[in-house]
């Protein structure tokens, strides 16, 4: 379960933890209105009510679980793309080894033909 909300909580540095600064920055965009030159007009009271409050409105777990929600599929579509690489290596691996033994088999073979033949002489 996920702790309390509080603003004096510092943002975590595990890459998978979503950063709640974000995720106030995130709802406070979509509560601004903006008029000319980027001023602000009207600041909704969102901001207060998240530092104040002992829980956390519903817009914020709202942005929180869509952010997780991204960072998850971002994973899943690594980790599919790390699988199939994963199995072209094998499958070149096994490619290599099996070169590796032809060559081994040759090497012997010249050899073999190399001592047959000084030993004709």
């Amino acid at each position: 379960m996920l702790a309390p909300f509080s603003c004096k909580n510092p943002p975590s540095k595990n890459k998978f933890a979503v950063n709640k600064a974000s995720a106030v920055t995130d709802v406070r965009k979509s509560r601004v209105q903006v008029k000319n030159k980027g001023v602000q007009t009207e600041i909704g009271s969102l901001d207060h009510e998240m530092c104040t409050s002992e829980e956390p409105p519903l817009e914020y777990w709202k942005v929180l679980a869509e952010q997780r929600r991204q960072a998850l599929a971002e994973t899943l579509q690594e980790n599919e793309e790390l699988h199939s690489e994963n199995e072209t290596l094998r499958k070149k691996i096994a490619e290599l080894e099996r070169r590796l033994e032809n060559k081994d088999y040759f090497a012997m073979m010249y050899q073999i033909a190399c001592n047959d033949s000084t030993q004709d002489q």
